[in-house]
């Protein structure tokens, strides 16, 4: 039972554009306003909560047909986690609930005009959740640090990237143009203008860097994203590729001279800390990066000496990395030992002997 193709449908969205934190943010018309309120009273924790039924129903099909020896919900969705709590209770078995985003404090719920009634329920599912689960896993330090009094079996085991997504591919740069990379969803929340005006002022005070500046954008871009490339006149530098799949996503990161790394600009971001990161990471090129300076995906930056976080509105800042790194294009970047601890397979090591544990 899926709100979101319904939606689409009515908006003619052929790309399923809509996802759990915009729909209906898309205008300011009756329906969209209706739609925003629907989601955010009526789907409680979430919009994909009508999959729960379906899925309980298949997964007794399999729990008949195989050995399951414990269970692992992930979220968001976090009603996932409801089907995991269900199947704990029928089948006796240990569960993992692995929390990969806040769950009532997650920024765009502050976007949703939630009645008291239904952030009180939430919060009690949330509530329920985190202590009937064996055991905890999260992303951040900062998640840690927010569930951790509600279950003492807590366990920090990042997104980290996959190593087979790097395998056959080799950086292929151009060397007469500097490319600048933004890789993914590009949402409003993201959208900083300070990167944008250091981007302008660096072509007008160094022609080198105006005859070699290229920017591109890979995935689906905000339309107030685009409206500041317009407001900066950066048209004819910006090629916006639009959504590939994530083999050429990971090329695209390879091929680049800088990646574009934003944390959303919300409530809670310091802990925030996405899959992509690492893969940039991975990528082994410099990132520059805007956020919460203090954040959890800082101190990742700082671990791997890949530059400072900024503040979003550090012009200066900005300027000066950019500037910096074009200078330094052609200089050899080195690889840390420490990426591999970032790596798929360390982190399943983790998720196994968790699991061990539990059973």
């Amino acid at each position: 039972l899926e709100p979101y193709y319904w939606y689409n449908l009515l908006f003619n969205k052929k790309n399923k554009q809509s996802t759990s934190g915009s729909i209906g943010l898309v205008s300011d018309s009756i329906f969209s306003k209706l739609a925003l309120y629907i989601r955010a009273n009526l789907f409680i924790p979430d919009a994909r909560v009508g999959w729960n039924y379906f899925a309980f129903k298949k997964a007794k099909k399999i729990m008949k047909n195989h050995k399951i020896d414990a269970i692992i919900s992930t979220g968001p969705p976090q009603s996932s986690h409801l089907i995991a709590e269900k199947l704990k209770i029928k089948y006796n078995l240990p569960w993992v609930a692995d929390l990969r985003d806040p769950w009532t404090s997650v920024f765009y719920n502050s976007m949703f005009p939630r009645t008291k009634r239904t952030i009180a329920k939430d919060k009690s599912l949330e509530d329920r959740i985190i202590k009937n689960a064996d055991a905890l896993s999260v992303v951040s330090t900062g998640l840690l640090n927010e569930f951790k009094n509600r279950n003492s079996n807590i366990n920090l085991i990042y997104n980290g990237y996959d190593e087979f997504d790097f395998e056959g591919l080799s950086s292929q740069k151009d060397k007469d143009s500097f490319v600048i990379t933004y890789v993914g969803n590009f949402m409003s929340s993201q959208n900083v203008n300070s990167f944008w005006d250091s981007i302008s002022q660096l072509i007008q005070i160094d022609s080198d860097f105006k005859n070699k500046l290229k920017i591109k954008l890979v995935g689906n871009t905000d339309n107030q994203i685009l409206h500041s490339i317009d407001q900066y006149k950066l048209d004819i530098y910006v090629e916006n590729i639009g959504f590939v799949d994530h083999k050429k996503a990971i090329q695209y990161m390879c091929d680049s001279d800088l990646l574009l790394f934003v944390i959303p600009n919300s409530n809670q971001n310091q802990k925030i800390i996405t899959g992509k990161l690492f893969e940039y990471l991975a990528s082994g090129n410099n990132i520059l990066s805007y956020g919460p300076i203090d954040g959890d995906a800082s101190s990742i930056l700082d671990v791997m000496d890949k530059g400072k976080m900024l503040d979003y509105n550090d012009l200066e800042g900005g300027k000066n990395q950019i500037l910096n790194y074009f200078i330094n294009k052609e200089k050899e970047i080195s690889i840390s030992d420490k990426l591999k601890n970032y790596s798929r397979k360390s982190l399943t090591k983790q998720l196994c002997k968790l699991l061990d544990s539990l059973n």
